[in-house]
């Protein structure tokens, strides 16, 4: 998964010969993960809308739904042809993706060939958990936990542990400030397992036009890093201050309405705005990263909660 559907389909981080990637697709299938193009192209959409609205799988729905919530809901699962149209003119591709069920197959019947119920359970059943769970936390834990080397337009996280389970995968943020790039480890002790045996085959000349950062781009991408974060946290200072400027006159609004007015639907739209303006505030204290756009978007809506709310009292002191 990490190198075939990931790396080389995914992002297009090296490229290899047609039995290279029939190999490394097949072993990919027998992970329980779906086809290639349909994994592909639900990565490709998870890159264009990260952590904002079509997400297929953004912790802001919740950590759980970013773990394995988000894969009972069909629309998260778009077309090939929508997201990644290139890859059916791979007949590599094809061919896996219509064969995806026979190598689950295998991955259970080889293990139970050779072992027995103890191979179908350690080498099956056990191994499926393992791989599945850890590609998930990808989804889940890298955009919750960890920590930002580089400023994105997401809550992208690297995390050490998941670096490890999931085979350099871990290094989240690396990846989504540089995504063609086909190591995800950027730092000498960040480990990258699949990474080393990328470089292992292009040493062998199997693979060919492996896709690198130079040292010089990352440095500029960490140098705007730290200018970038410092301007979202004010702008989410700016934000706190804002809504409970906000809050604290539409309650000043609803107390002197209930002493002058008895209209139900005023007082139900009192409360919705205070309740709107409380979610705003919670979701910007929040630990999670929030895009600039985002930001933009509550400060917006701060702005018209309080014009809203200052109309409907002008309605009700004029019908008074």
């Amino acid at each position: 998964i990490t190198i075939g559907y990931h790396r080389m389909l995914t992002h297009q981080g090296f490229s290899a010969p047609a039995w290279f990637r029939f190999i490394i697709l097949a072993c990919g299938a027998m992970a329980f993960e779906g086809t290639p193009e349909q994994w592909a192209a639900t990565h490709i959409k998870h890159h264009a809308h990260s952590d904002e609205e079509g997400d297929p799988h953004s912790p802001l729905e919740g950590f759980w739904h970013a773990h394995l919530g988000w894969l009972f809901t069909r629309t998260n699962f778009p077309e090939a042809r929508t997201y990644a149209p290139y890859l059916l003119e791979d007949p590599v591709v094809r061919f896996v993706s219509r064969t995806t069920f026979l190598w689950m197959a295998l991955s259970l019947v080889i293990p139970f060939v050779l072992g027995g119920w103890t191979g179908f359970v350690w080498a099956g059943l056990v191994r499926i958990f393992c791989t599945t769970h850890s590609g998930w936390s990808v989804n889940s834990v890298c955009h919750t936990f960890g920590r930002r080397e580089f400023e994105t337009l997401d809550a992208s996280r690297n995390h050490w542990l998941i670096g490890l389970l999931a085979y350099g995968e871990g290094w989240h943020n690396n990846h989504h400030a540089f995504p063609r790039n086909a190591f995800h480890g950027m730092r000498w002790w960040q480990i990258d397992c699949s990474g080393l045996f990328i470089r292992f085959c292009e040493r062998l000349g199997i693979i060919t036009q492996v896709q690198r950062v130079t040292p010089e781009a990352a440095e500029a991408q960490r140098v705007r890093a730290l200018r970038t974060s410092g301007t979202i946290e004010i702008m989410r200072l700016q934000l706190q201050h804002s809504a409970e400027s906000a809050q604290a006159e539409i309650e000043r609004i609803f107390q002197t309405s209930i002493a002058t007015t008895d209209d139900r639907s005023f007082h139900t739209r009192m409360k919705e705005y205070l309740e709107r303006l409380s979610e705003i505030r919670r979701s910007v204290s929040s630990p999670l990263h929030v895009k600039r756009p985002r930001l933009e978007h509550y400060a917006a809506q701060i702005q018209t909660v309080l014009e809203q709310a200052r109309s409907i009292a002008r309605q009700a002191t004029t019908t008074r």
